[in-house]
């Protein structure tokens, strides 16, 4: 094929390399945790955690770095930006970083978590490849997750291998196929092996994998075969392989089955008919079995049969069904005479009364309302849905006490404050989250005064306002609201040059409280050099007020120029914070990109807490050494975290995960990563107990 990349064929020579600091002779020093539930830590740590620095600095030419993120000692080789330059020094970089790949994988039992993709074969000779990078899967017996970004279509001359080798992995708890496109005949064979030779394989995830009638029968013959798998995520296409009676094959392996418990289909939109009867044969199975506590599916245009299809998963008698995700399917809806869609009024909502207002819907009639429902979490589009559709679905859901989240995204502005207003009327207002950063006026705002808890996520916009005034007004109504996690503002020169426009912005910032994320975006090249600056101090006051409110934990800075002055406050204030822990800057003025990566280079590692830092490059690939130094940062950071996280969890008491909690006790990233562990441990234990 014209587009294929052509292969060396050559063989290079390793002798003449020199990796100071590495110790590739030197074997994996870890004991322990190495049980076959990848649960347990080592009982002593690899020295690779002391020479960190050394390996990550190869291995970041090529965008790769070691991360300490599955657990205390355990190394995750995980794919970064690719700051890479090309050319001859480019493929010398790829040739190191696959030689370090060969002695992970071989030598170091440590490394547990692996992303794979066409970077470690650019420049690559076909025995070395082999040699290097196949060789390497074959004879690993330590991996526990494995991550394909690529079906390396560019690279059919040695891809097989490199398939061939995954599949005698069965050491493998994870695999994630990231790449889209047609399942090719070697990869499916390899999955298939994969499947019925494992022991311990959890999770198959491959949402962009498209099947046809014979790749769909072999893998599902596969599944059938396997006993392992909990965890599945795959295409609607799977779906479309049939028995000579008409029924889905997949559809008969979700009925057998005990397995999975967790369930993923990404679904190409079609006609309403269509796609019920691809969720019939989804659903209708799992209703019968009953075993399934997650269900996402995506892609899918639903209609009112679908909705009865979910009524009577939900309500089925002893199930377990606890999340239901259908926020990535959009709805058709079939308005009636009286254009009230599959909803109508009942007797109290004619007679006006609106402490009384109900709905009955035909999608609903199949929901058991005896039934005892384990449903804890549900998201949902409201695309193509009605304000009606979602009282009906409310008034049913607030009887469900299990049921604390529903997520409701794609609320357009048109439809926000009747939403709004259902959500109040049905006694959802603590249950339901709006995920939307919606773009509000002053007047929209003023329109949902009464409903402060309905949202979360603002944007607001100076452009297209009469005056920087109504703009700042704006801004200090939103504010107002105690339920406002997100705000996004788009600042043009008018406003950050006017003074008491500028005042009062951060007057608002520095009060609330309650933000969690800011995002400031400049239009038309705005310069923050020409705002207001606070008493004698050189910076301007709005960075000032950002970093006095202690709330901000993500912080976002997109096409904004700060001037010299102004990115030294930023570097010092970024370095001593201890509540910030994600941070991304782009300024409009390239070099000043650079300028505040050599800035935060000098001394980023006295912060301890920032697990995401990401600065705008450079066309010219200019301050490597700097960027790296930071990204080392981060990682070191991610170790804390990690180990942190599982003293607090799984009471870890080795002096690594002590010394870590003692680092980053306060950190808000670590309640986060805490509230993430205690939750996996929660549905790992009810897994076990179905299976038992």
């Amino acid at each position: 094929m014209g587009h294929r990349k052509r292969i060396r064929e050559e063989e290079p020579s390793f002798d003449d390399i020199d990796f100071p600091g590495v110790s590739l002779n030197i074997p994996c020093s870890a004991r322990g945790g190495g049980d076959d539930d990848g649960r347990s830590i080592p009982t002593s740590f690899c020295h690779i955690l002391n020479r960190l620095f050394h390996w990550n600095r190869l291995l970041w030419h090529v965008g790769l770095q070691l991360r300490e993120l599955r657990g205390p000692g355990k190394l995750s080789l995980v794919r970064l930006a690719h700051w890479g330059s090309g050319g001859c020094r480019q493929q010398e970089r790829s040739h190191i970083a696959r030689v370090l790949f060969h002695v992970l994988l071989v030598r170091h039992s440590c490394v547990e978590s692996l992303y794979l993709d066409d970077v470690l074969i650019e420049g690559s000779g076909l025995g070395e490849y082999r040699e290097r990078v196949v060789s390497a899967l074959r004879e690993n017996t330590s991996l526990r997750t494995l991550f394909l970004g690529s079906l390396f279509d560019d690279y059919r001359s040695i891809r097989g291998d490199m398939f061939r080798a995954i599949s005698t992995m069965t050491n493998l708890r994870e695999l994630v196929l990231l790449g889209c496109g047609a399942a090719s005949m070697v990869l499916l064979d390899a999955i298939c092996v994969l499947l019925v030779d494992t022991m311990c394989l959890i999770t198959l995830s491959m949402p962009q994998l498209v099947f046809d009638e014979e790749s769909g029968r072999l893998l599902i013959s596969a599944l059938r075969r396997n006993d392992t798998v909990e965890n599945l995520s795959l295409h609607g296409s799977v779906v479309h392989s049939y028995l000579s009676s008409g029924l889905s094959r997949f559809s008969r392996f979700l009925g057998n089955s005990l397995l999975p418990t967790s369930l993923s289909v990404e679904g190409e939109r079609s006609d309403a008919e269509s796609t019920y009867a691809d969720l019939h044969s989804i659903i209708a199975p799992l209703v019968f079995r009953g075993k399934l506590q997650k269900l996402r599916l995506s892609g899918y245009l639903l209609s009112a049969k679908c909705a009865a299809l979910f009524a009577t998963l939900v309500s089925r008698s002893d199930g377990r069904l606890e999340s239901l995700d259908i926020s990535g399917c959009r709805w058709r809806t079939k308005p009636s005479p009286e254009g009230r869609g599959d909803c109508r009024p009942n007797e109290s909502d004619q007679l006006g009364d609106p402490a009384f207002t109900q709905s009955t819907c035909s999608w609903l009639q199949e929901f058991d309302h005896t039934a005892r429902v384990e449903l804890s979490f549900f998201a949902l589009s409201f695309g193509g849905l009605r304000p009606q559709n979602l009282r009906a679905l409310f008034n049913t859901a607030v009887t469900v006490d299990s049921l604390q989240v529903i997520s409701l995204r794609d609320v357009s502005r048109q439809n926000l404050s009747q939403v709004c207003r259902v959500i109040r009327e049905t006694g959802m207002s603590d249950r339901v989250r709006l995920e939307d950063a919606h773009l509000v006026q002053y007047s929209v705002l003023v329109e949902l005064r009464e409903f402060p808890e309905a949202l979360r996520k603002v944007a607001i916009s100076s452009v297209g306002c009469v005056s920087p005034k109504a703009f700042v007004d704006t801004v200090h109504l939103a504010c107002a609201w105690y339920h406002l996690i997100a705000f996004r503002l788009l600042l043009n020169q008018d406003v950050l040059s006017d003074v008491h426009t500028i005042h009062k912005l951060s007057k608002c910032l520095r009060g609330a409280v309650s933000l969690r994320e800011l995002v400031l975006v400049g239009h038309n090249q705005p310069d923050l050099e020409r705002t207001l600056r606070p008493g004698s101090n050189p910076h301007c006051v709005l960075l000032d007020a950002i970093f006095a409110n202690e709330g901000i934990q993500e912080l976002r800075l997109n096409g904004l120029r700060l001037g010299q002055a102004n990115l030294w406050f930023l570097a010092e204030k970024l370095v001593t914070s201890d509540r910030l822990y994600a941070f991304f800057f782009a300024s409009w003025d390239l070099a000043e990109n650079d300028a505040f990566v050599q800035l935060l280079a000098a001394d980023i590692r006295e912060n301890d807490f920032i697990v995401d830092l990401r600065v705008a490059e450079s066309a010219n690939g200019a301050r490597e050494h700097e960027r790296f130094i930071i990204d080392d940062v981060i990682g070191r950071n991610v170790g804390y975290v990690t180990c942190a996280a599982h003293h607090v969890v799984h009471g870890e008491v080795l002096p690594r995960c002590v010394a870590a909690h003692g680092v980053v006790s306060e950190s808000p990233f670590l309640k986060k990563i805490v509230q993430q562990l205690r939750k996996e441990l929660k549905e790992t234990c009810a897994i076990e107990s179905i299976l038992e």
